[in-house]
């Protein structure tokens, strides 16, 4: 059994397209945990309603308090989670609930706004069955709008020195995704990260004080000496990047910037500290280009982030107006 983990915020349509998709899965049994963050629109009377529609009796809904003391009866569960955990808390709540069912042999956490292809999950079976070391596996990602090209190829490279990331694949034409099958990787891509159960046992939840970015970096690091990671290139998954928090640099939104500019520092001060010179001159080079684009605003929040980057909260940054 594969439970399905999508989790929620203000994007009740994005979130309907994923479940339309997953149920067009073929070749596993799924169960399917939808999380809405406490959104702050009609998302959970929409959810409700669709979920309700599509899958009747088959549905059942849950408060997030209701989650450990449920034993998972129903295949399709909405969690209305208490408060917005953000990527890494939100999902969590989902995962607390597979595990619970006894019968879960995988979860696999997909975006909201991904639309996984007919044979996507049977390919991950397959490949998990193959290869029994790998604990976390990563599909092939593939532009929405432009889907015969990759927008990553599985997993990806972390950079310790700059705390830039390179998503193996990318921009690389479909046809060329089984090319990239035995590449090294140092992360799977958090839109679509199918986790073996023995994973989850062992290594445990992600830590959900990231919030937002670079969350599956670190819990990939946490699990490499117990399990490796693997890329199923035949597990197609399409991607709508960017939708929530905004996706070209010049329009990203101050929560994607401030989790970016703090998590990248966070990451680097608990795995790679020795690399803290180099990342905290990165972010020099970070507030020129802000200048650069008319963001001088948001240098002082950058400089804040700089002196109290392991307790500052983004509710501690002053926006202007």
């Amino acid at each position: 059994m594969t439970w399905i983990v999508v989790l929620n915020w203000n994007g009740a349509e994005d979130t309907i397209g994923c479940i339309d998709a997953v149920r067009t899965l073929t070749g596993g049994r799924w169960r399917l945990a939808v999380c809405d963050n406490a959104s702050g629109d009609d998302s959970v009377p929409r959810l409700r309603a669709a979920l309700r529609e599509r899958f009747g009796d088959r549905f059942a809904e849950l408060a997030e308090a209701d989650v450990a003391t449920t034993t998972p009866q129903h295949d399709v569960y909405l969690i209305r989670n208490a408060g917005n955990y953000g990527y890494a808390g939100g999902n969590n709540v989902g995962l607390r609930l597979a595990m619970r069912d006894p019968d879960m042999g995988f979860a696999w956490i997909l975006n909201n706004d991904t639309l996984p292809q007919p044979g996507a999950l049977a390919a991950l079976l397959g490949h998990a069955a193959d290869h029994p070391q790998q604990g976390m596996i990563g599909s092939t990602l593939l532009y929405a709008h432009q889907p015969d090209l990759i927008q990553g190829a599985g997993g990806a490279r972390y950079n310790r020195w700059t705390g830039l990331v390179q998503h193996l694949g990318w921009n690389r034409s479909r046809t060329e995704a089984a090319t990239f099958a035995n590449a090294p990787l140092d992360y799977i891509i958090g839109a679509a990260m199918f986790i073996r159960r023995a994973w989850l046992e062992q290594i445990g939840l992600m830590d959900d004080s990231f919030f937002l970015y670079f969350e599956e970096i670190d819990y990939c690091r946490r699990g490499r000496h117990r399990f490796d990671l693997g890329y199923a290139p035949d597990s197609l998954v399409l991607h709508k990047e960017g939708g929530t928090t905004g996706g070209h640099r010049d329009q990203i939104s101050w929560l994607a910037d401030f989790y970016n500019l703090r998590n990248r520092l966070r990451i680097t001060w608990r795995h790679f500290p020795y690399a803290m010179p180099t990342i905290i001159a990165g972010l020099c080079v970070t507030a020129l280009n802000r200048l650069r684009r008319g963001q001088a605003d948001r240098l002082p929040m950058l400089w804040r982030i700089l002196w109290r980057f392991q307790t500052i909260r983004f509710e501690d940054v002053r926006r202007p107006g």
